[in-house]
């Protein structure tokens, strides 16, 4: 027999005792395959405990985002333009777990910014993209006890929510910003030939919904 990740006699003894902070964003709008994919990523967080001063890694837990893994093809990020690549809509996942590490106070080891704003994750600086095994999202569990990461998808509202559960540390959190600065104009749209379309036919890939990387 299996033990699991989290024996509800273990709780008090693991220090999950109360919600200590949340993170949601909001999806709707997206297409069929994002929205497959931050569901298939979201799942692989159910029940995930962080211990006493463990580092928790995005990366690690989500493993490789491939076709194989159950991954589709939707838009990302790629360099600074927008494409299609297996597992748009992982780091509405990443930004999401992100948030709720923010709000918690967590010591934050490694984040990353998305290489342009992303329409989903509003402002920037409260995203954090990721792209296995390369770019990764972590933070470190300095709460004393240890935290249960639940998530919540929610389909008919467009929303993804993550729950952190344990020990509440005496802090505040506060956010402050962001300040922008240096704004420029875009520049003109560039238009490159794609032979497998019609001739005549324009396509063209409009912000915001995109990932550098993955969104």
């Amino acid at each position: 027999m299996v033990k699991p990740a989290v024996d509800m006699r273990d709780l008090d003894r693991m220090g999950i005792r109360e919600l200590i902070a949340s993170g949601a964003t909001t999806f709707k709008g997206s297409s069929a395959a994002r929205v497959a994919n931050i569901a298939q990523g979201a799942r692989q967080f159910e029940g995930v405990v962080v211990p006493p001063n463990g580092i928790f890694s995005f990366n690690r837990i989500v493993g490789d985002v491939s076709a194989a893994n159950g991954y589709e093809d939707a838009l990302v990020i790629w360099g600074d333009r927008t494409a299609v690549g297996i597992g748009g809509g992982i780091c509405q996942v990443s930004t999401t777990v992100f948030r709720a590490a923010f709000w918690g106070g967590m010591p934050i080891v490694e984040r990353w910014a998305h290489g342009y704003v992303v329409g989903w994750y509003g402002e920037p600086g409260m995203d954090a993209t990721i792209f296995t095994p390369s770019v990764d999202f972590r933070f470190r569990n300095d709460t004393g006890a240890y935290v249960l990461i639940q998530p919540e998808l929610d389909l008919t509202q467009g929303r993804l929510t993550f729950n952190f559960y344990g020990t509440k540390p005496n802090r505040t959190v506060e956010r402050i910003g962001p300040e922008t600065s240096n704004v420029r104009k875009p520049e003109p749209p560039l238009y490159q030939v794609d032979p497998s379309l019609a001739p005549g036919v324009k396509n063209r890939w409009i912000g915001p919904w995109t990932d550098a990387t993955w969104w």
